[in-house]
């Protein structure tokens, strides 16, 4: 009986030994989960104002950021809902005017629930959902590709109106086929109520402009990369005024120096010569279109002095510009070519014999191009553009976001 009764108080205190040191390893598993919180405070502007707080943050995979990222209020299990799986790499905490401190959580659909469905993104307070992020598409899913993953996210002022904004860019990838993956931009913008509402059109813009699609590439589409300054006036007319353009009318652009300050004029250069070429320039707050005759010209940079030269059919022509409040207007104008091209004389080398006339007066082919040089020096003008060499529309606009102020 005795050694009955010893085996039983052995039995008892082995269990409760079991139990203590269950209860330390519950305890260390507990510290194990809790991950440290990312925390974006925002910082006070130069005059210590509310309208000049900013929180940035670009949390991009594989950085030690996303590594350590999570937050309390979210399951560490990642578990989500309604088909969707928390992505804790890409949920943290953030400082946001005029919410405060919240949880951003963003949200992938489960494996094998729907291969359509797109990522989603919340702002919570505790257990409490502030905001949810409208999709690019209405039901939230995309018919020809499918999402990978949330590259990054940031939480700029970008139109410094006193209140965060947010850039998303996520990566999605074809639903069948071999072609590769593509980046997305989402831009939302706050406002003082808390809300958020997504630019569609301009994420479509910073999409076709941006090759590499990063949060310094879409702040520098945006004009936004200093803080409190907002975009330039000329860089934003220019860019509205290039989505505006006929794709198939215009096959090209150019940026050139024609005046002596420090905006460029724009060319657009048409798809044949009866289009020709047209020089846009900023002036007054607004863009002003000039049209040239046909495809050719050159100019002087920062001289102000522009020369199209052109013609066809034995009729040709120099007109000379200067550009006064971005407009176009004549200093001198030259004609040569022949009297009648149905019955062309030709000199004793065999060179068509052409009549020249500059500002009304005929002349010698010698002293058309002494007139001709008096007024516009040949010897400093470059070509306006170079056939094939030009920019394409999106890269344009990316060129123009990418300038100085």
């Amino acid at each position: 009986m005795r050694k009955r009764t010893d085996r039983w108080r052995a039995a008892a205190a082995c269990v409760a030994l079991c139990g203590v040191l269950t209860a330390c390893g519950q305890k260390e598993m507990a510290q194990d989960l809790k991950e440290p919180e990312i925390t974006a405070e925002a910082s006070e502007g130069e005059n210590g104002g509310e309208s000049g707080k900013e929180t940035e943050i670009a949390i991009e995979n594989g950085s030690k950021e996303q590594q350590a990222a999570g937050t309390r209020e979210t399951d560490p299990s990642g578990a989500g809902e309604n088909g969707y799986r928390i992505i804790r790499e890409q949920t943290f905490e953030a400082n946001l005017n005029p919410l405060g401190k919240v949880t951003f959580v963003s949200y992938e659909p489960e494996a094998g629930e729907n291969s359509t469905a797109d990522a989603r993104f919340e702002l919570k307070d505790g257990d409490r959902t502030v905001a949810v992020l409208d999709g690019i598409y209405k039901d939230n899913n995309r018919e020809k590709e499918r999402f990978q993953k949330v590259e990054a996210v940031s939480f700029p002022d970008y139109n410094s109106d006193g209140f965060n904004d947010i850039i998303i860019i996520c990566s999605y990838l074809p639903m069948s086929g071999t072609e590769a993956g593509r980046s997305e931009v989402r831009i939302y913008s706050g406002s003082e109520s808390g809300a958020f509402t997504l630019e569609k059109g301009l994420s479509e813009a910073a999409d076709s402009a941006l090759a590499e699609k990063t949060v310094q590439s879409v702040l520098g589409f945006l004009g936004a990369g200093k803080k409190n300054e907002a975009p330039a006036g000329w860089k934003q007319a220019y860019i509205d005024y290039l989505q505006a353009q006929d794709g198939e009318e215009w096959v090209g652009y150019q940026l050139i120096y024609l005046n002596d300050d420090d905006i460029p004029e724009l060319v657009k250069i048409g798809n044949s010569e009866a289009v020709g070429c047209m020089i846009a320039a900023y002036a007054g707050g607004s863009v002003v279109d000039n049209q040239l005759n046909r495809l050719y010209f050159s100019y002087i940079e920062k001289g102000n002095l522009l020369c199209n030269s052109e013609g066809n059919m034995d009729s040709y022509y120099d007109l000379v510009y200067t550009m006064t409040d971005g407009q176009l207007s004549p200093v001198a104008s030259g004609y040569y070519g022949a009297k009648d091209n149905s019955k062309l004389e030709f000199d004793e080398n065999g060179d068509v014999v052409y009549q020249y006339e500059w500002n009304g007066t005929l002349m010698s082919r010698e002293e058309y191009s002494q007139a001709l040089n008096a007024v516009y020096d040949t010897s400093k003008a470059r070509d306006g553009y170079a056939w094939e060499q030009y920019l394409s529309r999106e890269q344009a606009i990316q060129k123009i976001s990418e300038m100085q102020q």
